[in-house]
């Protein structure tokens, strides 16, 4: 089983040579602080943006209420003595800032989830920004907001094995690169002036489809293959000049271990993703994560693109905090343009056993028995 894993990776994941960010799709923070990985270890109606196979191991019912996440690049010493030192009518003042790429994300989502079935929303924002040539400064500005409604479901083909689709319609605005002078940035009153500059907006429909199975063995092996956007997921024009760049389907495979002990659980992933690219290098699609969940705090720990990544979780009730620090990689390979970012969070869930009866975010009873 161990060398089916590997083999997979080893015929799916080829090298490549793009000198960008890989795009992903809707994350939580628990993926970001477990090193990206998702498909695997996913529980609880977040099974709709990542995983729709993992619907069928859901047993009662999950009413997410909310989440509200936001972060971006961790800001040093050094940038906010250059931010300070600004002045929006002396150009000469920006040279603190030339080489340095700013970057602020903001997302939440709502959700439902039953057993084999679930609904949702989510809305998934980007903004960078990266001052060069001191000649005629400009930003090289990316800006990005993804929503979409998802409705997806799973099917039992085995012991504890289902395959699952999700199908979506999703709104686009942005998407794409702009250079934007020194005197627009300077003038701009907030984030918002800066996102109008981007008119392309599209709407386009796309479908995930996975497989997942469990092995009933020590550790409770868990194996899972995702195909999000199949087939690429291309939107039509709804205002400015063009339509928005289309968003790249994205093959997944997975493996996790786990435990379930009373009052500890404990799982470990390993996760390819992007492996229909053959030109991203092998050490970008690797993901590697674990979990330690006691009652009101999971401890979370990976490694991502070549970079270490951090987690925290903590629950009161139906309301829950989520913290993450992790690195993605904008170049080539991993360890050669480090974009180093943390991202906080709270979410509120209502969740219900297999009989209906209401518990709370403590301990396992929050789990509800999906992961294994």
């Amino acid at each position: 089983m161990i060398k089916w894993i590997f083999g997979l990776f080893a015929v799916l994941m080829s090298q490549k040579v793009l000198a960008e960010e890989l795009y992903e799709p809707f994350r939580s923070l628990r993926s970001l602080g477990m090193g990206g990985v998702v498909i695997t270890t996913v529980d609880n109606s977040a099974a709709l943006f990542n995983n729709p196979a993992a619907l069928g191991r859901i047993e009662g019912l999950d009413i997410h209420l909310m989440s509200l996440n936001f972060g971006g690049r961790a800001i040093t010493t050094e940038d906010i003595t250059a931010i300070e030192n600004i002045d929006p009518n002396n150009p000469a003042t920006y040279n603190g800032l030339f080489g340095k790429r700013f970057n602020i994300k903001a997302n939440g989502d709502i959700a439902v989830a039953l057993p084999y079935f679930g609904a949702g929303y989510y809305t998934d924002y980007e903004l960078s920004l990266e001052l060069h040539n001191p000649g005629y400064p400009e930003f090289t500005t990316y800006f990005k907001n993804d929503s979409a409604f998802v409705i997806g479901g799973a099917y039992p083909v085995g012991p504890q094995s289902y395959l699952g689709m999700t199908f979506k319609r999703m709104n686009r605005w942005g998407g794409n690169v702009q250079e934007l002078g020194l005197t627009t940035i300077a003038n701009a009153n907030d984030i918002q002036a800066v996102m109008d500059q981007f008119q392309n907006k599209g709407q386009g429909y796309g479908v995930d489809l996975a497989f997942l199975t469990q092995v009933s063995a020590p550790l409770n092996p868990t194996l899972t293959v995702v195909w999000q956007d199949v087939g690429d997921t291309a939107f039509t024009k709804t205002g400015g000049a063009d339509a928005p760049p289309h968003i790249p389907q994205n093959l997944s495979a997975g493996a996790s271990l786990g435990v379930d002990l009373p009052g500890l659980d404990w799982v470990i992933a390993l996760e390819g993703r992007h492996l229909l690219e053959p030109d991203v290098q092998i050490g970008k699609k690797l993901h590697i994560g674990t979990e330690l969940s006691l009652p009101f705090l999971d401890l979370r720990a990976g490694y991502n693109q070549g970079y270490l990544a951090y987690g925290v979780g903590l629950d009161f009730f139906i309301f829950r905090l989520d913290a993450a620090s992790y690195t993605e990689e904008l170049g080539v390979y991993p360890g050669q343009t480090a974009d180093n970012r943390v991202m906080i969070g709270l979410s509120i869930d209502l969740s219900f056993d297999a009989n209906f009866k209401f518990t709370d975010n403590s301990g396992k009873k929050r789990k509800l028995k999906q992961r294994r």
